[in-house]
């Protein structure tokens, strides 16, 4: 009898030999005032994982948020927006082969094309002195507002479309299926380089419909050796649109990152970075889409369609909780227009941001931005600033 009623105890510490899971519930607060405009967002987001030995994983993540705005159109009345987070079922055969399937992260080599969470499956296997990966992605069911693609006039038009729970059809995000295959191999002992293809296929029927392809490389150089201090990057990207009507169009990008620690006491690094892709020139090289249409600024809202961007980053690790981070960006124009002919500079921006994390479960931040219009030539204006304040809480 002593020995059925110990069973059950048995049964449930012997499945933590096995597997395990976790659990908790991420609280974030974030406040945000511009000129005119102040915005309050909390949000929820409960997360479970689990793992059952070395080979097989779960991780699920849910987000709940409201957003109240104060600006020149009035104020809204608050209302929860649900949204999947991070959904993964991973499986691993060994250190050579991985499965990762679900709602995953996913960004393109430079970091131009595609970045976020998307909807499918990503397969990573080792090769003899090499790695490949590739995935194939659905974009239809992620949030507008977080996917942000708007490589269309039709998609803009959707993306404008506002959204409440009496029309659902305003939630989602433009239909599109993305694949991409990424070969990796070392240069040498310290270096390495990246070759990807991509491919982005319109699901939506508009008669606008966009389908792209782009190839990148990335070529990532460490002189400094085992060390790390020194790294360079160089990379370069070519894409080819085509609409419903057949004609193709070509677009291309590059860029080039020079990163550094600095010698001393204080543990701190400079990063300067230049991006650029090509604009509206002629009828053979249009302006660059990518799908993700990411602002390239905290307060400058220009996407890198079109765009040079040059900048100029510094990380401190002030104190053990304590990280600094700040920004100098200039942005311009990669194409002419009759209307501004002989101007292409959109301005600078000064960015920093100031993250206190003395617990594990506490994090507190302040970010601040101010863009200078005037500094350049197409819209000079008075200057544009953002402040805003988070806090984060983990259960």
């Amino acid at each position: 009898m002593k020995g059925l009623l110990l069973t059950p105890v048995l049964f449930v510490f012997s499945a933590g030999l096995v597997c395990s899971f976790d659990f908790g519930l991420l609280a974030d607060q974030k406040i945000e005032t511009a000129e005119k405009a102040f915005s309050y967002t909390p949000v929820l987001s409960p997360w479970f994982s689990w793992n059952k030995g070395r080979f097989l994983s779960f991780y699920f993540s849910g987000i709940f948020s409201f957003e109240y705005n104060n600006n020149d159109e009035g104020r809204n009345q608050p209302g929860i927006l649900p949204e999947l987070g991070r959904f993964a079922l991973n499986y691993r055969s060994g250190p050579q082969f991985r499965l990762e399937a679900g709602r995953i992260g996913y960004t393109d080599a430079l970091g131009f094309a595609a970045s976020g969470l998307f909807d499918g499956l990503c397969i990573k296997a080792g090769l003899p002195k090499s790695s490949i990966t590739a995935g194939v992605w659905y974009t239809g069911l992620l949030y507008k507002e977080t996917a942000k693609i708007l490589m269309t006039a039709a998609d803009a038009k959707s993306y404008a479309e506002p959204w409440d729970w009496g029309n659902s059809g305003g939630y989602f995000a433009s239909r599109r299926l993305l694949n991409a295959l990424r070969w990796e191999t070392p240069l040498g002992e310290f270096h390495s380089l990246s070759l990807e293809a991509l491919a982005q296929f319109d699901l939506t029927g508009n008669d606008e419909g966009l389908h792209s392809q782009y190839g990148e490389l990335l070529a990532e150089f460490f002189p400094s050796g085992a060390s790390g201090t020194l790294g360079i990057s160089i990379g370069g990207l070519f894409e080819i649109m085509e609409n419903r009507e057949g004609t193709c169009t070509a677009a291309f990008g590059g860029l080039a990152r020079l990163k550094t620690d600095i010698p001393g006491a204080l543990n701190d690094g400079l990063s300067l970075t230049i991006k650029f892709t090509s604009g509206q020139w002629n009828d053979t090289y249009a302006v660059f889409k990518p799908l993700s249409s990411s602002a390239q600024g905290a307060v400058f809202s220009g996407t890198l369609s079109g765009l040079a961007l040059v900048s100029a980053a510094y990380t401190a690790r002030l104190h053990r909780s304590l990280l600094l981070e700040s920004a100098l960006r200039y942005f311009l124009r990669t194409f002419d227009d009759p209307a501004s002919e002989g101007r292409y500079s959109y301005g600078g921006e000064a960015w920093a941001s100031l993250a206190w994390q003395p617990l594990d479960d506490l994090r507190l931040t302040l970010e601040g931005a101010v863009f200078f219009p005037a500094l350049g030539n197409l819209y000079p204006a008075d200057p544009q600033w953002k402040l805003s304040a988070g806090l984060s809480l983990t259960f």
